[in-house]
């Protein structure tokens, strides 16, 4: 993830949203100075926090972490169901092997008919 795109896109989407840092932080339920963190690149978000972020803004988990999508150009019908933002959130606190079996039995599924 590119810190400093990252910091921008969340720096952003917070000042178009109308919030202070201390109102995300109320929201995402950490402290103020650990959210000022994230925006000041100096401290990483954990994947829960981007899931958060994403969610409370409305736009997909790519938009934020990614250099390809613009966060303020997510359409509506683009933004992730908090079904999809809990399995993303799920699968990467798996380990590498769980991932693997994860991915070859989305594969399997996807080879059989409806």
């Amino acid at each position: 993830m590119d810190e400093t795109l990252f910091t921008a896109k969340i720096r952003a989407l917070r000042k178009k949203a109308g919030y202070t840092q201390a109102e995300v932080s109320k929201r995402l339920n950490i402290q103020r100075q650990t959210y000022c963190n994230y925006e000041n690149a100096t401290r990483n978000p954990p994947m829960e926090i981007i899931v958060a972020l994403a969610e409370l803004y409305q736009v997909s988990v790519d938009s934020l972490v990614c250099d390809t999508i613009p966060a303020a150009s997510q359409k509506t019908s683009a933004r992730p169901r908090s079904t999809e933002l809990h399995f993303v959130s799920e699968f990467t606190s798996l380990s590498g092997n769980k991932q693997r079996e994860v991915m070859d039995f989305i594969r399997f599924k996807k080879q059989l008919p409806d």
